[in-house]
């Protein structure tokens, strides 16, 4: 493959990781205006308990795939590049840096929705499938954090 070739390939990545983190950005956005259209708790621990728990389906681990597939492209057009061109160039060091920013922020999103976890009556089929669920998000998340790290790394 040639230099041009693969500086081509960076770019193309780089676009496709900047759609894959807009995309999840939407689903934030979404997620975040559905938890403020409740308007009445049915959750016996309250309205904000219930909009956590509404917000914290980002950090499952079927909803991160569209991050990691953005970490992914971050980190292949990087390798990539890395002794051709300077990696703003291809935006790949802001993209490395906003999915991990997003990555880190998914992690206390899932924390959180452990901590709500907590605070309701017990039911212990569905909250250890809450619980495993985003255990799974926050695991995927550090994945993700580390991917983009290495990526920074050999920039």
């Amino acid at each position: 493959m040639s230099d041009l070739e693969r500086v081509r390939w960076a770019r193309t990545l780089a676009l496709a990781g900047w759609l894959f983190v807009l995309a999840y950005v939407g689903f934030i956005m979404w997620q975040v205006r559905l938890a403020f259209r409740i308007s009445e708790g049915s959750f016996e621990d309250g309205l904000w308990w219930q909009r956590i728990e509404q917000i914290s389906f980002l950090s499952l681990p079927q909803n991160l795939v569209v991050l990691a597939l953005a970490a992914a492209c971050a980190a292949v057009g990087t390798v990539l590049v890395r002794s051709l061109v300077d990696h703003s160039v291809v935006n790949l060091s802001q993209l490395t840096r906003i999915v991990a920013g997003i990555a880190s922020v998914v992690i206390l999103i899932a924390v959180l929705g452990i901590v709500g976890i907590f605070f309701r009556n017990a039911d212990s089929v569905g909250d250890l499938a809450a619980f495993v669920l985003r255990l799974g998000g926050i695991a995927m998340a550090i994945a993700i954090i580390r991917i983009c790290l290495e990526a920074e790394r050999t920039a």
